[in-house]
């Protein structure tokens, strides 16, 4: 297994940081379009309230693979029409049409670990805001949303954890993270071990987030609180 990797390591470092730059730009942009949609899921009702629920239900719904599918192959139905609308650049690439897929993903699941969180803040929380006349803004950014998320520490660490695991499935559309390199090497060695080694790398990065999120615990108030 040490000659696949020596013999490889380019591929499998340009894999690693696909893998890993996917993972980071999933989250970042997906923890944007979660934060407006849990809240929706908590404080919202109406309209707006079940368009949250429908988008949660619907994305946590969808196996990743099938999402996958559908934004990659079906966006080829629509190709006129995304040309006109120049989207075409975007959804012609595996690669966007991956991380896309990764982001919708992942936002369904924060968003209900952010609605979670927020729905065990304390009354007394609440009411000492108003005790200090503080706009529903300003409780929300400096007071609310920072304890939410304290206490979302954990599920958002599985979270990375397992949108980490979901890149693999970007190979099937011929995205090369560690999956698609791990498949090209075995193509031209027809070696198994090569699967070894990918399941290596994904095994060190996921140690290290876990690391990286208990350190992160370890420092942050309201966690498990």
């Amino acid at each position: 297994m040490l000659d696949l990797w020596l013999d490889n390591w380019t591929l499998w470092r340009d894999g690693l940081f696909t893998t890993i730059g996917l993972t980071a730009s999933a989250i970042v942009l997906g923890f944007f379009l979660a934060v407006p949609i849990g809240v929706a899921r908590s404080r919202a009702t109406g309209v707006l309230g079940f368009l949250a629920l429908g988008y949660v239900n619907v994305l946590r719904g969808l196996p990743m693979l099938v999402l996958l599918f559908l934004i990659y192959y079906g966006a080829g139905q629509f190709s006129g029409a995304l040309r006109q609308a120049g989207l075409w650049w975007f959804f012609r690439d595996a690669y966007y049409c991956g991380l896309l897929a990764l982001i919708l993903n992942t936002a369904a699941y924060q968003a209900e670990i952010i609605r979670g969180s927020l729905d065990t803040i304390s009354r007394a929380i609440l009411e000492t805001n108003a005790a200090l006349n503080l706009t529903r803004w300003v409780a929300f950014r400096r007071v609310l949303l920072p304890i939410a998320l304290s206490k979302a520490l954990p599920a958002l660490g599985n979270e990375v954890i397992l949108l980490l695991k979901s890149t693999s499935l970007l190979a099937v559309i011929t995205v090369f993270d560690l999956m698609g390199q791990a498949r090209f090497i075995f193509s031209k060695t027809f070696d198994l071990s090569v699967y070894y080694v990918a399941a290596a790398h994904y095994l060190v990065v996921v140690l290290l987030i876990e690391w990286g999120v208990r350190w992160i615990e370890a420092r942050t108030p309201w966690v498990a609180r």
